[in-house]
């Protein structure tokens, strides 16, 4: 009896939680067409496997006790280099992973309008800012403040995203692993609502006109946003919309 009254507090407490939390008060709740197609992705998943190249050592090596970033939520399913479909701009997406929150850009709920700030995933405390102004622009010309920052959306004060450690997460994962397959598909489909597969475009961000980051609030010197607003490489994808088009390295420099 005490056992399951624990269990049935847990799992109120987890849906009072996802009620509050902004990435799932703002996500909206799929209709009878999403939660369809996600049984027919449960019914197709197959968990990820990273297999080691035998006698091929990685060129650098990785000490996982230095290791202080917390994953996202995204992260129980998706690599760390999520971004493999595009064999043309695949490295270009997966180098912003280091510094772009996931949620930045692929959640756009319709309608909703986020602050935009530096999330520091090193923190214990998931709702820790990196106060943008803290830093000495002279010492450390890089704007990230710090090594594991990342941009993330901000909706009231608060980041709408989720880390793998937080306690609604590992109910998720929970129910992932043992939940029926209509409570998986309506958890995926629950997840993935306001999710754009394809995300922002370059020019959403790299582009004198943008009006989605403000890159001096996220403590970018004047030199700094100009070369992001101006980034050849992201003029360089802009113009290939067809996958077939061929690219020529001269294109750069238009």
């Amino acid at each position: 009896m005490k056992v399951f009254l624990l269990i049935f507090l847990l799992s109120l407490s987890a849906l009072s939680m996802a009620e509050e939390n902004p990435y799932f008060m703002l996500g909206g709740v799929p209709d009878a067409g999403t939660l369809w197609e996600a049984g027919k992705q449960v019914d197709h998943y197959r968990e990820p496997k990273i297999s080691e190249v035998a006698g091929i050592p990685p060129f650098h090596r990785r000490n996982s006790a230095t290791e202080t970033d917390r994953q996202s939520l995204c992260r129980i399913c998706h690599a760390a280099l999520p971004h493999q479909e595009s064999l043309r701009k695949r490295s270009f997406l997966n180098m912003h992973t280091r510094y772009i929150a996931c949620e930045t850009c692929h959640f756009q709920p319709q309608g909703v309008s986020f602050d935009y700030r530096w999330l520091d995933y090193g923190a214990l405390d998931c709702c820790k800012v990196t106060a943008a102004g803290a830093m000495d622009r002279e010492a450390v010309p890089s704007q990230v403040p710090r090594p594991a920052a990342r941009i993330a959306p901000f909706f009231q004060g608060r980041p709408a995203l989720l880390f793998k450690d937080d306690f609604l997460a590992r109910e998720i994962r929970a129910t992932w692993k043992e939940g029926a397959r209509k409570d998986k598909a309506r958890l995926k489909a629950r997840l993935h609502v306001s999710l754009k597969k394809d995300g922002r475009r370059c020019a959403d961000c790299h582009h004198r006109k943008q009006t989605l980051l403000d890159w001096r609030t996220l403590n970018a010197s004047e030199g700094q946003v100009r070369a992001i607003e101006d980034n050849a490489i992201a003029r360089f994808f802009s113009r290939y919309r067809d996958k077939d088009q061929r690219l020529r390295m001269t294109e750069l420099w238009r």
